[in-house]
């Protein structure tokens, strides 16, 4: 995907999110236990600014939270703090260069880390923001919901390389049914290998694309799986997403 198609999801969660922040912000969330709908709109409001100022800025490491964490003005809605942080991440990322090297949590990087990370961000988000108020959850484009799960692949299981995983090379083959993608993960004590393609695994799912996505991280999904094989692989491996 490139930037502008990021942007533009960024642009449409982050606005679904700043509209559902004018509903009742006690809600808890109930992908999120310990949150209220005001928590996840607070947490993921100084996310956008965090990552606009890495951009911005280009730092060295980790912003400086007094340069971005900037909580709503007095008497300001929470709601339009957070749609005034979209509409900031949008301006300063749209004026970035793609492939510019950035400092990035996750290793040396470029600006194109973080055009995706926000935009994935905000998607799983703005689901967990809908569920908290009570309403459908809009469509989520199946292609962008690929994306997700291969950056979840790219960056987010190689960064964990080292934490238990509990595995001893089990296998679970995941499968869109919407859109074009399949993955395999042998799951070790200590790390996940990722492979993509067709393959065979000791259990697999077949899934929307959005639904296998929110598994990924560790969400229960909004539609049915169909699962084959081993159940306790699968439940293994949802466990160790939900860490």
């Amino acid at each position: 995907m490139e930037r502008d198609d990021y942007l533009t999801h960024l642009r449409r969660d982050g606005h679904r999110m700043a509209d559902l922040a004018e509903g009742d912000l006690s809600a808890p969330v109930p992908t999120c236990p310990d949150w209220t709908l005001a928590e996840l709109v607070r947490h993921t409001g100084n996310v956008h600014r965090w990552q606009t100022a890495a951009v911005r800025d280009d730092p060295a490491e980790f912003p400086d939270p007094a340069t971005w964490r900037l909580p709503p003005a007095e008497g300001q809605p929470l709601a339009d703090w957070f749609r005034a942080g979209v509409d900031e991440a949008v301006a300063v990322l749209s004026a970035a260069t793609p492939g510019e090297r950035r400092w990035t949590w996750a290793g040396p990087g470029t600006t194109d880390f973080y055009f995706r990370r926000i935009a994935q961000e905000t998607l799983v988000h703005r689901i967990d923001a809908e569920l908290a108020a009570g309403v459908e959850p809009e469509p989520v484009d199946p292609g962008f919901a690929v994306d997700g799960i291969d950056e979840m692949c790219d960056v987010f299981i190689p960064h964990a390389e080292g934490q238990p995983v509990g595995g001893s090379g089990e296998t679970l083959h995941l499968h869109a049914t919407d859109a074009t993608g399949e993955w395999l993960f042998t799951m070790h004590g200590d790390h996940v290998e990722v492979a993509r393609g067709h393959a065979k695994g000791d259990a697999a799912v077949r899934a929307t694309a959005r639904d296998l996505l929110l598994i990924s991280w560790g969400r229960d999904p909004l539609g049915e799986l169909e699962v084959f094989g081993d159940e306790s692989v699968v439940a293994r491996f949802r466990t160790a997403a939900a860490l």
